[in-house]
């Protein structure tokens, strides 16, 4: 049986090892990681003294002797400045360096060069550190862990790491463009005119080492369960990742002996924003991201408040969250109910776990009323606190004001797709409504940009007719109004992207900007031949409704009547015998392999996934195919506005 979550609890077990008698310092994307396994309870209880974040603002206690210090990427840049100011203003003799990311990727970042050598990498980094300790003779261990998962569930991973590995848009040429004449060093330079058209090679170093760090998280994950893959690709990002994949050194030896047979199909986010913008949601923990606070700026948990209850006897300033920490296989039970039931259903479901578990209980019918009592008993609490803790959550996000918010924006969104024919007035005369009695709706302008992302990428190759220019015209100019008139009221992220002090100029740029960046979102799909729609109408009588891109992947896979014959499901195929193949293909009809022709199949998103999209893809598989295993991946859980990251980026390097 596989066992996709015992991957990253066997390496952070492995590093368990390590911090006994240390002061532990962790970079905020490993100490997501950490919280997802075990937390920092099972550092504590393996012997740690302090956990402390990676960062220049700590320091390292002067009667420590001991440092683990562990980074989600490559030691370099930043995090390295960092460890040199913690190790030289300390009185360490014993250094534990641990990171997430391939020695390859080290070598890339220091040298410029794919090819490593593990000694030139290690022998670098351990003279560095023994430098700063100050003595030569003092210890130095360096250990490359994947310490890179997270696992929500038994069917779901993510990498948080990987979260800035995510599609490009066209807009992001000139910047590529511009890199590729400059380090070329030639005005005749070779450039890129379409996004279908990047490779690897193509993009900044930066991005080649997220794109290269995925990779070897996914080489690594499928090492786990001893697989054997055969990789697909949807859209021109997945297919540079596809590519350094399936071109990996350590994967292609792996291939050599691995007996389970896997299918790695990669997708980019940008082929579907219109799914990630709706305001309903599908699942309780899909409304738990939108309604609740993040627990932290890169966490795909939420924060819930605690110390809300005046009938406790105590009080807690802690915050609760959703992720399990301890007895694995309930917290996974639990997890199961928030991934694929609706409000109503989970919440009967905890209401009836609660009573069983509580005494005195059998009168309590509400779960609001079992809450209160379970607070007033600490021994209850310490035995059940993850069953406690998503309690109190469910009784928040049932009626606060962010769900209340939800409600109407969606009421919004439906109301706008309605108009999104040719029949029926621009959807975008309704927004620029929107824009005007904002105040009095209580929107904010993020909030009626996240509606635009929708409309914008339902329309694809359809905007000019559906969202006219002398329309779009007018939504600048007023945009640009908002943008003045409300600058002391925007939010962080657009603030920072119209830049300060807001003026005029500013104002008219952003709103030039974020037009363009709703122009590339709307054509990502141009090139596809079967994906092009996200919407329909099943007759004359009724709404006009979306249809998830990844619905109709799940369904195509499926289709016997398609077959190997899509055309944009790409298969990556870089051995000599698959040459030998495609050769013989030519004259004699060779069918090619598709993703079920494998009993496990391995589905990431590029960008990010939405928590109800987990539930949909999870049961389309049930439904289309029961003795198939799924694993669900990606970089981290996405909420509508989340989705304004593509609109809100000044450009590539951003």
């Amino acid at each position: 049986m596989l066992r996709w979550q015992e991957f990253g609890q066997a390496w952070w077990a492995e590093t368990r090892k390590k911090v006994k008698n240390a002061a532990v310092f962790l970079d905020p994307l490993a100490c997501e990681c950490l919280h997802w396994n075990g937390g920092a309870p099972s550092l504590l209880e393996a012997g740690a003294n302090c956990i402390k974040e990676l960062s220049t603002f700590e320091v390292v206690p002067k009667n420590a002797k001991k440092g683990v210090f562990i980074s989600s990427t490559a030691w370099h840049g930043t995090n390295y400045t960092i460890l040199e100011s913690l190790i030289k203003k300390s009185n360490l003799e014993y250094c534990v360096i641990i990171t997430s990311a391939h020695v390859s990727i080290h070598h890339l970042l220091l040298w410029g060069s794919r090819e490593s050598n593990d000694s030139e990498v290690l022998q670098k980094i351990e003279e560095d550190v023994l430098g700063w300790m100050g003595n030569v003779n003092y210890t130095v261990e360096i250990f490359f862990y994947p310490l890179s998962t997270v696992h929500p569930t038994r069917d779901t991973v993510l990498i948080p790491s990987a979260k800035f590995a995510r599609p490009l848009l066209s807009s992001d040429l000139g910047y590529l463009n511009e890199q590729l004449v400059l380090f070329s060093k030639q005005v005749e330079a070779q450039t890129v005119r379409s996004i279908n058209d990047l490779s690897n090679a193509h993009l900044p170093l930066e991005s080649q080492v997220q794109v290269r760090q995925l990779v070897h998280n996914l080489n690594q994950l499928i090492q786990h369960i001893n697989g054997k893959d055969e990789i697909f690709t949807v859209g021109p990002f997945s297919r540079i990742v596809g590519t350094e994949l399936e071109a990996l050194n350590s994967a292609k030896i792996r291939r050599k002996t691995a007996t389970n047979k896997v299918s790695v199909i990669l997708v980019d986010r940008l082929l579907d924003l219109a799914s990630a913008t709706k305001f309903s949601s599908e699942n309780v923990y899909d409304r738990f991201i939108h309604t609740l606070d993040r627990l932290h700026e890169y966490s795909s948990d939420v924060a819930i408040n605690m110390s809300g209850k005046p009938q406790a006897d105590w009080q807690t300033t802690a915050t609760g969250c959703l992720a399990p920490q301890t007895d694995w296989n309930d917290g996974w039970d639990m997890m199961d109910h928030l991934f694929h039931e609706n409000l109503q259903q989970a919440t009967e479901w905890f209401t009836d776990v609660l009573k069983d578990s509580l005494k005195d209980s059998n009168h309590l019918e509400k779960l609001d009323d079992l809450i209160n009592q379970c607070s007033k008993d600490w021994d209850f609490i310490e035995k059940f606190t993850h069953l406690y803790q998503i309690g109190y959550g469910l009784c928040q996000i049932q009626s606060n004001n962010k769900a209340r918010q939800m409600d109407v924006l969606e009421g919004i969104r439906k109301t706008l797709i309605e108009n999104l024919d040719d029949e029926s007035p621009s959807p975008l005369i309704q927004v620029l409504q929107l824009l005007k009695t904002r105040k009095n709706t209580n929107l904010s302008l993020d909030d009626i940009l996240v509606l635009l992302v929708h409309l914008y990428s339902l329309a694809g190759d359809q905007r000019e007719d559906l969202l006219p220019i002398e329309l779009e015209e007018r939504f600048k100019s007023l945009v640009a109004e908002i943008i003045v008139d409300d600058c002391d009221n925007l939010s962080d992220e657009l603030q920072d992207f119209v830049g300060v002090p807001i003026d005029e100029i500013r104002a008219h740029r952003a709103a030039q900007r974020i037009m363009e960046q709703l122009h590339c979102i709307s054509g990502y799909r141009s090139q596809m031949k079967r994906y092009r729609t996200l919407y329909q109408r099943r007759n004359s009588a009724m709404p006009l409704e979306c249809i998830s891109f990844f619905q109709q992947l799940v369904e195509d896979i499926f289709d016997p009547l398609l077959g190997d014959k899509n055309p944009d499901l790409e298969h990556k195929s870089g051995g000599l015998k698959d040459l030998i193949k495609t050769g013989f293909s030519l004259f004699v009809n060779v069918r090619k392999p598709k993703p079920v022709d494998n009993p496990t199949i391995i589905l990431y998103v590029c960008g990010g996934i939405r928590p109800d999209e987990v539930k949909l893809i999870r049961d389309l598989f049930r439904q289309k195919s029961p003795s198939h295993k799924v694993l669900i991946a990606s970089s981290n859980f996405i909420s509508a506005h989340d989705s304004l990251q593509y609109v809100f980026k000044k450009n590539f390097s951003a």
